[in-house]
């Protein structure tokens, strides 16, 4: 699906960050922090307007965001008929975050009346480049 169809299906106009941003994020092969994006995009771009629009798209459910710790956060463009309730594998050295929709969220059980609304589960060690 081209940028412009996803703003469309999500209600929203066409800017050139807002297309920019999008094709970043679906050809990225991990999930990518706000600085990895912004390296990708014009030096003109306001860091600011930047951060709106990451905001933008995760309020309408463009991208996810993925918290890796206290100082990281990574989004990534969620693919059609893909949830986001998924475990992600973050590398410890070179910092790559990989979403693996395909295995299963470990559980647990809750005590009676609970209800999990959202899970996070980070695995951390290193991916199959940085273990050559």
């Amino acid at each position: 699906m081209k940028p412009e169809d996803i703003l469309a299906k999500h209600g929203l106009s066409r800017t050139s960050i807002r297309t920019k941003l999008i094709q970043i994020l679906a050809e990225a092969h991990e999930a990518l922090s706000s600085k990895e994006i912004e390296q990708q995009l014009d030096d003109n771009v306001d860091r600011v307007t930047i951060y709106r629009t990451i905001k933008l798209f995760e309020d309408k459910g463009l991208i996810h965001k993925i918290v890796v710790d206290e100082q990281s956060t990574k989004y990534r463009l969620i693919r059609e008929n893909k949830s986001t309730d998924h475990p992600h594998f973050h590398c410890i050295k070179c910092d790559k975050v990989v979403c693996l929709p395909d295995t299963p969220l470990p559980c647990c059980d809750l005590p009676q009346g609970f209800r999990v609304s959202t899970q996070n589960t980070i695995i951390e060690g290193t991916c199959q480049k940085c273990n050559k």
